[in-house]
């Protein structure tokens, strides 16, 4: 199985790893660690075809879908418009693949794209069905793996990076109850999705509100 382990059920994948088409570079650009204060949550609204439409059960089907959503998006540029995107694993497991990653501006939220991370949940998190407890059980994931961007960012396996020590200290308005923000919060759209927007709430930075 390709990725890189961050701790039990929670996977990084590489551009390398997915199979990003090398036809069509890394869009963004370059942002300094140091400025990357907040994240953003999405979700993609494009689906498993199959009976689990927001669980994705085999590596074919992510690598699949990473490589669409390079192209999905074509006003956006010929790129994965988000920094990560978050894939429910069979198993209340969470693969986290690359999109133009921590260093990259992304196209996702307008006027944050520099200072925020962008995470995009792929799916349709709004009008497709998904047990409330798949959901929860991978938010304490999505917090590890926020922790690692704030306080570790490296992995043998990925490399040596600062970590985002400032991630995590620009909050949205304290009557959401989140520590990281929806897109719904700065646009008038449903997104995340009405079936993730309240399992945000539980998500922290690696243990810390």
């Amino acid at each position: 199985m390709a990725g890189i382990e961050l701790a039990p059920g929670l996977r990084l994948v590489t551009r390398a790893q997915w199979g990003a088409d090398a036809r069509l570079p890394r869009l963004g650009h370059s942002v300094a660690r140091s400025a990357r204060t907040h994240v953003f949550i999405h979700h993609t609204v494009m689906i498993d075809r199959d009976p689990t439409p927001n669980i994705w059960e085999r590596d074919a089907e992510i690598f699949a879908m990473m490589r669409s959503l390079q192209r999905a998006r074509p006003d956006l540029g010929l790129d994965v418009p988000y920094s990560f995107v978050a894939f429910l694993t069979a198993g209340e497991g969470l693969t986290i693949a690359e999109g133009r990653g921590e260093d990259r501006s992304g196209a996702h939220s307008v006027g944050h794209n520099s200072a925020a991370i962008g995470i995009a949940f792929a799916g349709d998190f709004h009008g497709a069905d998904i047990d409330a407890a798949e959901i929860a059980a991978r938010m304490p994931l999505l917090s590890a793996f926020l922790g690692w961007l704030r306080s570790s960012a490296s992995h043998p396996a990925y490399g040596s990076f600062a970590p985002m020590a400032r991630l995590g200290s620009v909050r949205p308005p304290a009557a959401t109850g989140r520590a990281v923000w929806a897109h719904c919060d700065i646009k008038a759209t449903a997104c995340p999705g009405a079936k993730l927007l309240p399992h945000l709430a539980a998500v922290t930075f690696g243990g810390e509100a």
